[in-house]
């Protein structure tokens, strides 16, 4: 709707009309939640080869291949008693080695070490068109800082009867101004709701690379005149 200014001076009447809000985009991120979570793995029993003469065996966690950082990652308990790593065994690649070999009455057991860091961060892009009408087409672009994979995309928007389609697609630096989507055509969407969610995101090219540049398109509105679209992103 359109805003008047009435001003009065000198029993005039002076009529003009107000400044329209201009569109607006938003884009912001948010700060990464970094948790550290100290855990251990305890490794696959490996006592069945055990013969006297044999000091090299395989590790596996949960019949998967594992490969320590390096000896001190792993405690190695013998007997009910520690064993110290690079005196008492070392470990190369997937595999650790005995100074001593193990007999069939040795009771071993071998625990990893394991400190995970779990870093997510959202990726927030706000549109919102003031006092006008939400138009389709390109909403604008940002280039990332971070590299990850989306786990995920969340859109809200004004209204609860609202119907939205929203592509993204994705272009590096030297590829720009030349994008392709990274939905697979199966679009951010949002119907007859003020909000929508997927974490399926099947056919998505979820990898995303420091200095990549996306672009935000609005293929279709109903009802809409801003909305918030926001990434989940793994680091």
């Amino acid at each position: 709707m359109t805003k008047y200014n009435v001003t009065i001076s000198n029993n005039r009447k002076k009529v003009t009309v107000a400044p329209q809000q201009k569109y607006q985009i938003g884009v912001n991120y948010e700060i990464p939640s970094k948790s550290i979570q100290y855990n251990n793995i305890i490794l696959d029993d490996i006592s069945s080869g055990f013969n006297g003469a044999e000091k090299t065996f395989s590790l596996y966690d949960d019949g998967d291949v594992y490969s320590p950082l390096n000896d001190q990652q792993l405690i190695v308990g013998k007997n009910n008693l520690f064993l110290e790593p690079t005196e008492d065994y070392t470990v190369s690649g997937s595999s650790i080695s005995f100074t001593e070999a193990p007999s069939v009455v040795d009771d071993i057991f071998i625990i990893a070490l394991v400190t995970t860091a779990d870093l997510t961060r959202t990726i927030n892009f706000v549109v919102d068109s003031g006092n006008q009408k939400l138009t389709t087409g390109e909403k604008g672009m940002l280039t990332l800082d971070v590299s990850g994979v989306i786990e995920s995309w969340k859109i809200l928007t004004d209204n609860p009867a609202g119907r939205l389609q929203v592509d993204i697609q994705k272009s590096d630096y030297n590829s720009y101004p030349n994008f392709t989507t990274i939905t697979g055509n199966n679009y951010a969407t949002v119907t007859d709701s003020d909000k929508g969610f997927d974490e399926t995101l099947t056919g998505w090219n979820k990898n995303l690379v420091a200095g990549d540049i996306l672009k935000f398109i609005v293929n279709y509105q109903v009802n809409v005149d801003r909305f918030l679209i926001s990434f989940k992103v793994k680091l």
